[in-house]
């Protein structure tokens, strides 16, 4: 398994980059939008791509992304029937991280249709089998903004997150918002009562 891959940017194609890492290129099969970030990389500076290596009776191929969750999401998707990696690649390439999670938890198959290979049909199969998956392995937000722990039964935690993603609420918006609010939340006395007081304290935010 190549977990990641760090080097200079050699070549970009429509959809792959290749990576000199000591002197070995390395293919890796990139969304449209990574090309496009690794389109305003400076060539003097090191590049480190997260990858994932599929190995099938053809031949391997490899997968790059920019991110860890981003990673992560790829390989849920992957595991949808109807969804290969390639087709996990082309809604990578329609939408961001965020918006994909988002569309999911906020039940929105139509934004997920949008991708190529998505047909109705596979947009709701991938609500339905990775709804709950995202919030309970924390893929709404990078780990570099997740929140400290707010002292509240896991539960709780995951039924806030994922009430207030599906109402629209920002992954961000929501981790600051659990994480400042702790207190009062500890205080409740249903998960209920505490989704009340997050909806009350974000949408006083908003006002």
């Amino acid at each position: 398994m190549i977990a990641f891959l760090s080097g200079k940017l050699a070549q970009l194609t429509r959809d792959s980059a290749i990576l000199d890492v000591n002197g070995v290129g390395y293919e890796v099969r990139i969304s449209e939008r990574t090309r496009l970030t690794l389109l305003e990389h400076p060539e003097t500076e090191p590049l480190t791509l997260t990858t994932h290596l599929i190995v099938r009776e053809d031949g391997m191929e490899l997968f790059g992304f920019m991110s860890a969750p981003e990673k992560d999401l790829f390989l849920l998707l992957t595991k949808v029937s109807s969804v290969g990696p390639r087709t996990a690649l082309n809604v990578f390439s329609t939408l961001s991280l965020e918006e994909i999670v988002r569309a999911i938890v906020s039940n929105q198959p139509k934004v997920l249709s949008a991708a190529p290979g998505i047909g109705a049909k596979t947009a709701q199969r991938i609500i339905l089998e990775l709804r709950e998956k995202l919030v309970k392995l924390q893929l709404a937000l990078p780990a570099s903004e997740a929140a400290e722990d707010p002292g509240l039964p896991a539960d709780w935690i995951e039924e806030l997150e994922l009430t207030l993603l599906a109402l629209g609420f920002a992954p961000e918006e929501i981790q600051r918002a659990i994480s400042e609010q702790a207190p009062l939340l500890q205080e409740q006395a249903s998960v209920d009562d505490a989704i009340r007081l997050m909806l009350s304290r974000l949408g006083s935010t908003g006002s």
